[in-house]
């Protein structure tokens, strides 16, 4: 190991750094390279250490390598010597051949992105890490901890084919948990037990999760994103205490029941699905105030009558009985009607909150005095009509 060597091509690295990024408004920097808090390693090539990051007392970011793009890293050996150090990613996909261990003394680590690193973990690795808040693995190590750290709040995994969550004890801190990659095979949230006081969960396109029934035991669980999921049976949220944001694109859902109550929705996407009735959604879902449900079956939306709640609504594509419901909606503020069979503009134009409205290529006749009436009303309020 040549420490001044691995020193001159650090500078180097970071005085390439500040030339990439000076011309970005974002980018402040006009001290010492080593007063830099933000550092990108981009060619290794003579490091052969890197505890000469030592003397960047400032340093809180890096990263190593750059999209699209591979890198070996020889040996790791001395990054333990960036001790101010909280996040660290690699963002090429990435080979370490040695010392990858001394990542758990980064004492002061928060965030660490190992989702392109080509390769398992120490099982004692993540756990070692007393500060992490935030981690991301990939195919290649994201089944290799024994346990996760008490500190952790969010974690982020990208496997293709992925049908169930690693048998770990539960960590009971995580709150937010992402899973990422193609063909995901989870067909029940069982294995998120895991996961025990989880508040998010967003899962990319789970074409074959049908069962929810353990939402029911997610008791802080408040958002769940499982857009394109073939879910039909709600059975799990009904009385739920803390679930306020449902994502549902496309899934087989074709009514509400069997929930009674849902007391803190706010958020329900059912877009593109299988709905066809939304009859007691004002009981059902009190505090609702983002519905979309556009290219759905829907015909009557007359239950949305005075849910004074709701503030956004996109009911593109839909020819319901009757349009009357909108002049009930106070509490109002976007309003997508494109593509639909809306054609009076009088229904809206006494909404106090409304700010923006979306009529393209609905029935409204735009050289009408009504459509000139509520554009002037819009508009003063610095609003859009589209």
């Amino acid at each position: 190991m040549d420490y001044e060597q691995s020193k001159y091509h650090i500078v180097e690295q970071a005085n390439l750094y500040i030339a990439n990024h000076r011309h970005y408004t974002w980018f402040q920097h006009s001290g010492s390279v080593y007063e830099l808090d933000t550092l990108k390693l981009l060619d290794l090539k003579g490091i052969t250490t890197f505890a000469p990051l030592q003397e960047f007392p400032h340093l809180k970011s890096l990263e190593f390598g750059t999209t699209n793009s591979t890198l070996t890293i020889p040996d790791l050996v001395g990054l333990d010597q960036a001790s101010h150090l909280e996040r660290l990613a690699f963002v090429s996909k990435t080979k370490i051949k040695r010392n990858i261990e001394v990542i758990a003394r980064l004492s002061n680590l928060q965030s660490l992105g190992l989702y392109n690193v080509q390769q398992a973990l120490p099982e004692d690795l993540l756990s070692a890490l007393t500060s992490l808040q935030s981690v991301s693995l990939s195919k290649h190590n994201y089944n290799s901890s024994a346990s996760l750290p008490a500190c952790l709040e969010e974690i982020s995994i990208t496997v293709d084919g992925l049908a169930t969550l690693p048998s770990i004890p539960p960590a009971t801190g995580v709150k937010k948990v992402s899973l990422h990659g193609n063909r995901c095979e989870i067909d029940t949230l069982h294995s998120f037990a895991i996961f025990p006081n989880v508040e998010e969960i967003k899962i990319n396109a789970p074409k074959k999760l049908t069962d929810l029934s353990y939402v029911s035991q997610l008791h802080r669980l408040k958002v769940l994103d499982i857009n394109f999921a073939p879910v039909s049976d709600l059975t799990a949220l009904d009385q739920h205490p803390a679930i306020e944001e449902l994502r549902l694109r496309g899934s087989w859902v074709e009514q509400l029941e069997p929930i009674t109550l849902c007391p803190a929705l706010k958020i329900l996407y059912l877009e593109k699905s299988k709905l066809h009735s939304i009859a007691n959604i004002r009981t059902q879902c009190p505090q609702l105030q983002q519905l979309w449900i556009w290219g759905t079956k829907v015909k009557d939306l007359s239950p949305l009558t005075d849910m004074s709640t709701l503030q956004n609504l996109d009911v593109t594509m839909l020819k319901p009985k009757s349009w009357d419901f909108l002049a009930t909606l106070t509490g109002l503020e976007v309003l997508d009607l494109c593509k639909t069979s809306f054609a009076d503009p009088h229904l809206l134009v006494e909404l106090p909150n409304l700010k923006k409205v979306r009529l393209a290529n609905s029935e409204v006749d735009v050289a009408s005095d009504e459509y000139q009436r509520l554009e002037n009303i819009i508009l003063a309020r610095g609003g859009v009509l589209r």
